[in-house]
């Protein structure tokens, strides 16, 4: 009897010690944290959309770099190797300020805009899972070749990444 009982606490004991499932996906979460934030800001994926995003990973790709004229320019971004700043009310806040810029082929600036989108999000958790939608329009702009580059200014994080993309308007249609 006495074995039986030793033998009983000491399984108890062994199962006490593994939380299980969740306590291993704590663990492993936590590591990815703390991989995270040894990354630059940078972006995991840009791509033009044909319509705006419904969420992280939720969008229409264009397949092309070419828009008529009027045509609204969407792009899509997933950035990675932000900063989170703890707020009030057990919060995390995501706070970027994007600038755009837009090159013609001859290298003459068509516009240099700071502060083109601004992005506050706020959560009760650290989201490694956020994207942007950066919405333009070149009413008038001759066809053509430009390059848009924008700047992000990850102001939870104290980061910046710049991107390019290259962007055709067609002749009038």
């Amino acid at each position: 009897m006495r074995f039986v009982l030793c033998l009983a606490a000491a399984l108890s004991l062994s199962h006490a010690a593994y939380a299980g499932p969740a306590e291993d996906l704590k663990k492993a979460e936590q590591k990815t944290y703390d991989a995270w934030q040894s990354l630059p800001l940078t972006e995991r994926t840009i791509t033009f959309i044909t319509e705006p995003s419904t969420g992280y990973g939720l969008y229409k790709v264009k397949g092309s770099n070419v828009f008529k004229p009027g045509e609204k320019i969407i792009t899509y971004v997933e950035p990675i190797g932000y900063g989170w700043k703890d707020i009030a009310g057990d919060l995390y806040e995501l706070n970027f300020v994007t600038d755009l810029t837009l090159t013609a082929e001859n290298g003459d600036v068509v516009t240099d805009q700071k502060g083109f989108s601004k992005t506050v999000f706020q959560s009760h958790n650290q989201n490694m899972e956020f994207s942007m939608d950066f919405t333009l329009t070149l009413d008038g702009a001759p066809a053509g070749k430009y390059t848009l580059e924008y700047t992000i200014h990850d102001m939870s994080g104290k980061q910046v990444s710049t991107f390019d993309q290259e962007v055709e308007i067609a002749k009038g249609a």
